[in-house]
């Protein structure tokens, strides 16, 4: 490889962003949300509407009337992205990118095996740590595992396989994520022992999405965002104390949650909403058990505020079984009851 060569790569390297557009809608750049989401199909109290809002992230799914409101109790973990480009008989025909560089770890050729239909996972390593993009619903897959891609290569056409779309909400849904264990496999297997894995430890479960909205905008604003910083900067919403343990992936995969890096019997782990750790304070004795320290009283239910991870009254807030099963995928030991349904994130 020659000199020249290796300086034409650093230079691309410095002249790409964070993270870019996975396609070419780029709408949200121009105050258009509603031309950038694909919306849903809602049918909300005999009401039959179609929002935009419900193809963005965030708790934009299932309303329910709570306390004299109606509040959203369903975490969509990406983003559903419109297409620009259909054929004559209303195929889409938009090219789906890399959002940026990194090495594709998991490819789904396979539309029924999961509820993202065909997806690919391609992994990136910012500040030392890998993070994880994840592209579904796609029509036509033109990349392989192992392969290295420069932001903007091609991964794949947009499509509409996977769980309840049609031909005419076809669209890119886009996930930035964190990876919660690399035992995930031991966990599914104890979790879902009737429903075999698939996708190993890049199974949807186990990525774990954060605001792509918030991040593409920012990104656009100043390339060169620390994406440490922009997830330091998410919002507490609950901390759990658990013990200690070398199962605890999160902490070694990202060590910024730990900034003295200390080795403790017991950390303070705080969470956003949607249960994406945003730090770790170490603790002078373990509890022995995970433990709730705080959550944060919202407009609704603790369940409806944190995805059914915490739940109870008001003033006696609990970590609810599907908390529990959280915090044992996060700490790599096997957990408890399995919960109800099939193994599904979308």
């Amino acid at each position: 490889m020659t000199l020249p060569f290796l300086l034409a790569v650093a230079l691309l390297a410095d002249g790409e962003t964070l993270i870019d557009f996975p396609t070419e809608n780029r709408s949200l750049l121009e105050g258009k949300p509603e031309s950038f989401f694909m919306y849903v199909n809602r049918d909300f109290e005999g009401q039959l509407t179609q929002p935009w809002e419900g193809g963005g992230f965030g708790f934009v799914r299932g309303p329910k009337r709570e306390g004299g409101k109606i509040h959203f109790r369903t975490l969509h973990e990406g983003i559903d992205i419109r297409p620009v480009r259909r054929d004559a008989s209303g195929e889409p025909l938009d090219p789906v990118i890399a959002a940026a560089s990194g090495k594709v770890v998991h490819v789904n050729p396979l539309p029924g095996a999961s509820n993202y239909g065909r997806y690919v996972v391609v992994e990136h390593i910012w500040n030392k740590s890998a993070y994880y993009t994840l592209y579904a619903h796609l029509g036509a897959i033109d990349v392989k595992t192992g392969q290295r891609l420069r932001q903007g290569e091609r991964i794949a056409r947009m499509g509409y396989t996977g769980a309840g779309i049609d031909r005419e909400r076809a669209h890119l849904h886009f996930e930035v994520c964190v990876m919660l264990n690399d035992r995930y496999e031991d966990w599914h297997a104890a979790v879902f022992p009737d429903q075999p894995n698939k996708h190993g430890i890049y199974n949807g479960l186990n990525l774990l999405g954060f605001d792509p909205t918030r991040l593409l905008l920012e990104a656009a604003a100043n390339p060169k965002i620390d994406i440490t910083e922009y997830l330091r900067a998410g919002e507490p919403w609950f901390r759990i104390a658990v013990p200690a343990s070398e199962g605890l992936f999160v902490l070694r995969a990202y060590p910024w949650l730990n900034e003295n890096g200390s080795n403790p019997p017991g950390w303070a782990i705080s969470f956003s909403r949607h249960g994406v750790p945003l730090a770790a304070e170490p603790l002078v004795q373990s509890p022995g058990e995970p433990t709730l320290l705080w959550v944060k009283n919202g407009d609704a239910s603790h369940a409806t505020m944190t995805r059914g991870l915490i739940e109870g009254e008001a003033e006696t807030p609990r970590i609810s079984d599907a908390g529990k099963r959280f915090l044992a995928l996060l700490a790599g030991v096997a957990p408890g009851s399995p919960p109800e349904g099939a193994a599904t994130k979308e």
